[in-house]
This record gives C-alpha cells, sequence and structure tokens, in this order.
C-alpha cells in the first residue's frame, strides 16, 4: 500500500492549488486524475471557450460598425479556429504533469474511488492518506428524457471538426448563450430551447431577458416555457428535440441545461463521506462535516459558485486547513459571467432579494444609448445597482454590456471591502472609458 500526506483527486485549479501548497510545505502528495491532467478550465472550459469567443468579439464589433466608417464581412472559418484552440491547450496536461514532478508530486493516471475513510483505489491500487481532497469537478447533469445519450456536451462542442448546419442547446444557462452566437457566426442556424420562461437563472431577469431579446434580433431562436420530452433520431439521420408543442429538428443537440458534481464513482459513502446533488457537504473551512480527514475544494464542494477562481481560492483555504492554519471560505464578492455577445455579470446580492429587505434599494440603467456601447455598435446595455441605503455601501452589481466583463471586478472590489458610493463618486475614472460610466451609475453626474 502507497502511502501519502495528502492525497487529491482532480488536477483542476481547487487540486493544483492544493498540491503546490502542501507539496513546497514538505507534505507528501499524490494526484489523481481519470482524465488528462489540467482540470476543466483549462482543457475543456474557459480557456479554450474564451479562444473560440475572440471570433464572436471580432465579428461582433465589424457588424456592429457596418456602415459607420466599416465596410465588408468577416466569417467563422471553424477547422482554423480549431486549430488556434488547440495551440493554446494541447501542451496543458505535459506541462502540468512537468511542474507536479518538479515540486516531487506522484501523479497517477486512474479512476478513484475508497475503500475505507482513510484510503482510495486506484485501478486495483490501494493508497492511505492523512488528508484526502476531493476536487473531482463536475459533469453535464442527467437531462431525465428518453434519447439524452444524442445530445451532445460541451466538451464536444468545443471538439467539433465542422459545425453542423443546424443546431440546438438544450436549456437557456451560459453554456448555450455563450455557444449559441458563435456557432451562429460559424454559419449554423441556431435555436435555445428552455424549459421555463427565465433564461439565465442567477442572473438579474430583466438584463437577462434584454440579452434574449437582442439574441431574437440577431435570428437566434428561442424557444421558451418549453420542456424537451424527449430527443429521438429522424428517419433522415437528423436529431428532434421533442416538445409539448413541436419537434424542433437539427443537425446536433448540444446540452446547456447545467452542470453537477461528478461524484458518482468514487464511493463516498464507503468513506462515510456526507454530500448531496451540490457537492460535499462541508464546513466553512471546506472539511467534511461527517469525515474529518476528507476535504473538498471546486465543483465537487457543496459551497460556493462553480467558478475556477472560486476552486483557486477554496484549494488555499484547504491547503492552509491541511498545513495547521486556520482559514474560512467567503465568496460573497465573487463576481460571475456569461460571454454572451455582449457579455452578461453579476456580484453580490440578487435584485430579487431587495423586496424582502427594506434597507436595500435597486437603481436601475438602460445603458444601450451610452457613448460608451453606441461606439462600437452595440445596443442592448444596462445595470442595476442594489445599494444599502443606511450605510451607502454596494451590495450587488448586476451589468449588461461591452467590456462589463472587466468593469464588475471594480464593483467586487467595493463590495468586498465596504467601499460607499461616495467613494466611488470620489474616483477620477480615465475617460472615455466604461470606468468612467460609474460616474453615471453612483450619480456623481
Amino acid at each position: 500500500m502507497r502511502r501519502y500526506d495528502v492525497l487529491i483527486i482532480g488536477s483542476g485549479a481547487a487540486g493544483q492549488t492544493v498540491a503546490a501548497e502542501c507539496a513546497k510545505a514538505g507534505k507528501t502528495v499524490t494526484v489523481i486524475d481519470r482524465l488528462p491532467f489540467g482540470g476543466t478550465c483549462a482543457l475543456r472550459g474557459c480557456q479554450p471557450k474564451k479562444v473560440l469567443l475572440a471570433a464572436v468579439e471580432a465579428i461582433s464589433r465589424v457588424d456592429g460598425l457596418g456602415g459607420s466608417g466599416v465596410s465588408g464581412s468577416s466569417t467563422v472559418d471553424w477547422p482554423a479556429l480549431m486549430r488556434r484552440k488547440r495551440d493554446y491547450i494541447d501542451a496543458t496536461p505535459e506541462k502540468t504533469l512537468s511542474w507536479m514532478k518538479a515540486m516531487g508530486i506522484v501523479t497517477l493516471s486512474g479512476t478513484a474511488r475508497f475503500t475505507s475513510p482513510e484510503t482510495v483505489d486506484v485501478d486495483g491500487e490501494s493508497i492511505h492518506a492523512t488528508s484526502i481532497v476531493v476536487a473531482a469537478g463536475a459533469r453535464p447533469i442527467e437531462l431525465g428524457f428518453a434519447g439524452q445519450e444524442l445530445v451532445k456536451t460541451s466538451t464536444d462542442f468545443l471538439s467539433l471538426e465542422r459545425m453542423p448546419a443546424e443546431v440546438a442547446f438544450i436549456g437557456g444557462g451560459y453554456i448555450s448563450f455563450e455557444f449559441a452566437r458563435l456557432a451562429q457566426l460559424a454559419g449554423a442556424k441556431v435555436t435555445i430551447v428552455h424549459r421555463s420562461s427565465q433564461v439565465l437563472k442567477g442572473f438579474d431577469p430583466n438584463l437577462a431577458d434584454m440579452l434574449a431579446n437582442r439574441y431574437r434580433a440577431l435570428g437566434i431562436d428561442l424557444v421558451l416555457d418549453s420542456p424537451v420530452e424527449r430527443v429521438e433520431r429522424t428517419a433522415s439521420g437528423r436529431i428532434a428535440a421533442v416538445t409539448a408543442g413541436a419537434a424542433i429538428e437539427v443537425d446536433g443537440a448540444f446540452h446547456g441545461a447545467g452542470r453537477m458534481p461528478d461524484l458518482d464513482d468514487l464511493d463516498l459513502d464507503v468513506a462515510g463521506v456526507d454530500y448531496t446533488h451540490r457537492g460535499v457537504t462541508v464546513d466553512a473551512s471546506l472539511r467534511s462535516t461527517s469525515n474529518p480527514r476528507v476535504w473538498s475544494a471546486g465543483d465537487a464542494a457543496a459551497i460556493g459558485a462553480p467558478l475556477t477562481p472560486v476552486a483557486g481560492a477554496q484549494g488555499e483555504v484547504v491547503a492552509a486547513g491541511i498545513l495547521g492554519r486556520r482559514a474560512i471560505f467567503d465568496d460573497s464578492s465573487t463576481p460571475s459571467v456569461v460571454f454572451s455577445d455582449p457579455p452578461l455579470a453579476r456580484v453580490g446580492v440578487d435584485t430579487a432579494e431587495v423586496v424582502a429587505d427594506e434597507r436595500l434599494e435597486v437603481r436601475a440603467f438602460d445603458m444601450s444609448s451610452w457613448f460608451t456601447q453606441t461606439r462600437v455598435g452595440n445596443t442592448a446595455s444596462g445595470a442595476r445597482l442594489v445599494i444599502d441605503r443606511e450605510s451607502d455601501t454596494i451590495k450587488g452589481a448586476h451589468l449588461l454590456g461591452v467590456e462589463v466583463e472587466e468593469i464588475i471586478n471594480v464593483f467586487a472590489l467595493a463590495i468586498r471591502f465596504g467601499i460607499t458610493v461616495e467613494d466611488l463618486k470620489a474616483v477620477i475614472w480615465s475617460y472615455p472609458t466604461l470606468a468612467y460610466d460609474i460616474n453615471y451609475l453612483t450619480g456623481r453626474y
């Protein structure tokens, strides 16, 4: 039996952070992954997605300025774009394995499962560890209807050799809104099918509706209030997503209905590790509430948003705990972004929570005609700020528009450190930039 101080299941942002910190402190560490080393973000998520979406940003600017000093048109060369994506990510597994080896971290490729509260089996080999970290990431949720095996995942989309002529995204979440515009610019006729009337759950519904209307205007079809009952292959070999009202026939269907912790194969019950559909049940230090040897971080943990920076921050908290230092996870000021066209961003308190708290107020702005948006041809933009009337502090910020993925970080900083509206008014922002619009959002001008 192999023995280590720290055993980590998963090699993504959370697992890498724990491994590096514990190895630097002199602990013996092993990292196990059944997939190529590097994690979802670097290989199957954020980074390859953003490389591809650079094409959307470029073409959207050209289209937005068409007839206003810019002529001609651009299109997505899908094979060339995919080659560019592979240039960015193909070396990631080897690079990850290389720096881990240089730090003395033992890496194992295989499927891990618990065999006792302190031991894990990896493809027939038993490993004992003083501390075990579950950082196994997430996977697409089960769709729960017949024919779900015909629906491809976001990972499949990121590896398409060619773009189908007609595609459907099942679910109105961030994956669908990010990839729908890309697929359209690559030449596909695109439909988003969503079970309820409200897309992009978790984001401000007013801004989400504004974005949905923008997509409709671009020619993307949104079919709402239409739960998919089944997916089937037609006689012609195409795919049909069947709802109560219609059969939406396409050449490819993709999963955009959300993700869940990837825990099913770990045999957590054998280890006495409590968990729910949201992940491993942990305390504020990210330690299992039922097995003190076990910790969890990233998408596998039941607290915190499923975001890469959250995973990294949680990895730091877990490493501190393993090394005997008290640390608490706090994500009250964590921003989240849908990299749609234009982007949609949020941080802090939801606007829906204002109704239940009379101390809070929402200040709403339609920014569609503001210079920072119209100068690049964008006409779908807005903001909603949640303000504490008593302390004059910002409790939440919700933004839609070009470059809001950057400016949301200013509001994250304000929420984290209790910066007041008056404090923000006192700053001289560079002009003309989106940051300068904070003057208008705070009522300085």
